[in-house]
């Protein structure tokens, strides 16, 4: 079953199949996006910010938390903030790239 990310400051959209992680999606899509470490939750590069849809996404492992930690620190837990890299789609959502790096 094929889900719709909408990547709203990009004005584009690609699909995901169910449990495909946003940044296999988006590149399979042919969206170009940031993703310095190739996808082994190493940096922060690959940044999502959820605007629609948390709860189709998976949850956050420690793996995922401790890097964002590691660079923003705990306060962007809070957020709605996800490395594109680790997190699995399973309906439709929508995001935009965060500003900060």
């Amino acid at each position: 079953m094929a889900h719709k990310i909408e990547i709203i400051d990009r004005d584009t959209e690609v699909e995901a199949e169910d449990g495909q992680t946003i940044l296999q999606a988006m590149l399979h899509g042919g969206v170009e996006w940031m993703h310095a470490c190739g996808g082994f939750c190493n940096c922060t590069t690959c940044r999502v910010k959820v605007e629609e849809g948390m709860d189709n996404l998976s949850e956050m492992e420690e793996s995922e938390k401790n890097t964002l930690r590691r660079f923003k620190g705990d306060e962007v837990l809070e957020g709605p903030f996800r490395l594109s890299c680790q997190v699995k789609v399973y309906g439709d959502i929508k995001i935009s790239e965060p500003e900060w790096y």
